[in-house]
């Protein structure tokens, strides 16, 4: 579980949003789109996660 620190919604993994931008892996909430979390993925470019679509 983690807690938005912008509307205060308890989200599972499940619930968040996903866009992978290249090597880059931003993480928002669905609620108010306040980002979470931003990641870099090493190795070959990821094909997009079509997830939050």
């Amino acid at each position: 579980m983690r807690t938005c620190n912008g509307c205060g919604r308890d989200l599972a993994v499940e619930d968040l949003v996903r866009h992978e931008r290249g090597r880059i892996v931003l993480v928002h909430c669905p609620d108010c789109k306040r980002v979470l979390g931003r990641y870099d993925r090493h190795g070959d470019d990821p094909k997009t996660d079509r997830r939050s679509e």
